[in-house]
């Protein structure tokens, strides 16, 4: 299997705030010599599929047939180098992914008869890896091994789902998460928590009872949805998550007022890193670490400590500028909390 040439290709990061969603909307439509003039958006139909608790899984293959795997934060991944025995599991399978992708090729070039196919650009089949002893605590991890399609990229650009749901592998143990279902609601650009209130109940009913586990017979817990935009599939800057039960995030309502002196300002520092770093938050920071093949010890707490760091500022980016918080207070919060969670991890192990 071949090498990828950058990291670019590595799948991109969802959002859980519908917020920022609508305000990077709302910023690509904008007139550019006119940013400060209001913009108001009707309705936008949205279609959501179900997130699964695993670990990201990518195959990128070019028009040399070469094959390329990836993870979440690591562009090649190798049977020495692996990700939870993905490479290794396929390996094995490297007819079965080039028939896959020429049936995706296939599909494409059957809906885009008058396009151009770049022979430079790979594509990519993005799935998730799921099974025993991947994660723990959700009906998936009560399957074997597989790998789940979620997504495909094409000729540079990602496709509607729905046009490739059928196309997956089951002899393989390579299955595409269409057969969980597929959601359909709206996104209210104008009244976000009003999409809020619409979604979540449907993100609590999939974690009580995971629809994808139960295609196979399996009762128990999931995680959450997937959603896109249906007017701007391919735009993954525009997808978002919401996740129900153990999983929902903690969102921290804006402050009545500023904080003014010093002590003010460490007090809301403090409350928002105990908000911020959750349990699964932490867990996840943990699991980098052996991704990226850190050791899980006291040579590995720095990198999970800047992790956790970049990944709440990161993610809470809106709210920090928003509301002004102290970058350098949170920083020493969010390190007070995660810094004994990681000692405290790495002693039980």
């Amino acid at each position: 299997m071949a090498t990828a040439s950058s990291e670019s290709t590595l799948y991109p990061k969802i959002t859980t705030h519908i917020e920022e969603v609508i305000k990077t909307l709302k910023y690509k439509l904008c007139n550019p010599d006119f940013p400060e003039q209001g913009l108001t958006l009707e309705p936008i139909p949205i279609v959501g599929t179900v997130k699964l608790h695993g670990t990201h899984a990518d195959i990128l293959i070019d028009s040399d047939n070469n094959i390329t795997l990836q993870s979440r934060n690591n562009a090649v991944l190798l049977e020495i180098a692996d990700n939870l025995g993905f490479a290794k599991a396929m390996s094995k399978k490297q007819s079965t992914i080039l028939k896959l992708r020429d049936q995706f090729l296939a599909r494409w070039k059957e809906l885009n008869p008058n396009k151009t196919l770049s022979t430079e650009l790979p594509i990519t089949i993005a799935g998730e890896w799921i099974g025993e002893k991947i994660q723990k605590g959700v009906a998936i991890s009560k399957l074997s091994r597989r790998l789940v399609i979620i997504s495909a990229k094409i000729n540079g650009a990602w496709v509607t789902d729905s046009d490739y749901a059928d196309i997956e592998a089951p002899e393989d143990d390579i299955y595409n998460i269409s057969r969980a279902g597929t959601y359909h609601s709206i996104l209210y650009p104008e009244e976000p928590q009003k999409t809020i209130d619409e979604l979540e109940p449907l993100a609590d009913t999939i974690a009580a009872q995971c629809p994808f586990a139960e295609s196979f017979g399996i009762i128990g817990e999931g995680e959450g949805l997937v959603w896109k935009l249906v007017s701007y599939m391919s735009d993954s800057d525009l997808w978002f998550k919401t996740k129900g039960g153990r999983f929902k995030p903690t969102y921290t309502p804006a402050p009545k007022k500023p904080p003014v002196d010093q002590a003010e300002k460490r007090k809301a520092a403090k409350a928002l890193a105990e908000s911020w770093c959750s349990e699964q938050r932490l867990e996840q920071g943990w699991d980098y670490l052996r991704e990226k093949g850190i050791d899980q010890n006291m040579k590995g707490i720095g990198a999970f400590l800047k992790w956790v760091q970049v990944d709440i500022l990161t993610e809470e980016k809106r709210y920090v500028a928003e509301h002004k918080v102290d970058v350098e207070l949170l920083r020493k919060e969010i390190i007070g909390r995660a810094k004994p969670w990681y000692l405290e991890t790495y002693a039980a192990v």
